[in-house]
């Protein structure tokens, strides 16, 4: 760890403290204001990158910092020659956990800015380190992460491949209300993608698994879901039946949505609610 790279460590906190950031105090530094941090960022970034590349605990610490205190206005040259120090930092450090830290922060910096090819492939960097570890619950979260990544690029089938993945880890880590979350979450990806035979399955399967768990807010708004599935594919009845057993166990956005349903003439055809849906789901896929 070389000197310099530990003073661009307590400069780039003190950045972040200076933007509002709740990060440790990190001592001395030349930084004092919004303008001292834009003209840091302005003349240190062949100094940052030589550090980051040292490949140690401080030169890691300092890429998670940089990307997180990187002003809006940073020239894009400092977004890509950081996402370039990942290929090195990969191979030197495997199975590191703040690396995978560090590349989450970056590709959520990239996402942001409409990078997001390159948000979704810091965010595999991050994934091959959870799996390496084989840590099923930063996994999952990384799984999620890189699934924002992929819908920012319209990439549907590859949001469904991270959720199957959730999926297979619920059902291999034996965790009931895991793998029920993972499949009605599935069942939503499947109604956005117009298969509505396998959205039905995927949410007959989540609600037989929901029926042996205690009752749960994601079970009542599965159920939801789980009703437009059916009437898109067909059976308005038995959705109907659906929605107004489970409206009494329903609040606020679920229970709007539920009544918007049931406030539909017969025959009519209801929207995929895809979109209005996809937090919460994203949510239950992770939760």
């Amino acid at each position: 760890m070389s000197d310099q790279a530990r003073q661009l460590l307590r400069d780039a906190l003190r950045a972040r403290r200076i933007l509002g950031h709740d990060v440790e105090d990190p001592g001395p530094s030349a930084l004092e204001d919004a303008d001292g941090v834009r003209h840091w960022f302005d003349e240190r970034r062949d100094d940052v990158v030589a550090a980051v590349l040292e490949g140690d605990e401080t030169s890691v610490a300092l890429l998670a910092h940089v990307w997180r205190a990187l002003p809006p206005d940073a020239d894009e040259a400092w977004c890509r020659r950081l996402y370039d120090c990942a290929t090195p930092l990969a191979a030197a450090l495997p199975r590191s956990r703040p690396l995978a830290a560090a590349f989450r922060a970056g590709a959520e910096v990239l996402r942001e800015r409409g990078l997001h090819r390159l948000a979704a492939a810091l965010g595999m960097r991050e994934l091959a380190v959870h799996r390496l570890l084989d840590d099923p619950e930063p996994t999952v979260d990384a799984l999620t992460s890189l699934a924002a990544a992929y819908r920012a690029q319209g990439r549907l089938h590859r949001v469904i491949g991270c959720a199957d993945e959730v999926l297979e880890l619920r059902i291999v880590h034996e965790q009931p209300e895991g793998i029920a979350r993972a499949l009605a979450h599935l069942g939503a990806l499947m109604i956005e993608a117009g298969r509505l035979t396998t959205a039905v399955n995927y949410l007959t399967r989540a609600d037989k698994v929901f029926d042996g768990l205690p009752p749960t807010p994601d079970r009542a708004r599965t159920q939801v879901v789980f009703a437009r599935a059916l009437w898109l594919s067909g059976d308005e009845a038995a959705a109907r039946r659906r929605l107004h057993r489970v409206l009494p166990d329903l609040t606020g956005e679920d229970a709007r949505q539920a009544r918007e349903l049931l406030d539909l003439p017969t025959g009519s055809t209801p929207g995929s609610g895809a979109q209005q849906r996809q937090d919460e789901l994203d949510q239950q896929s992770d939760g």
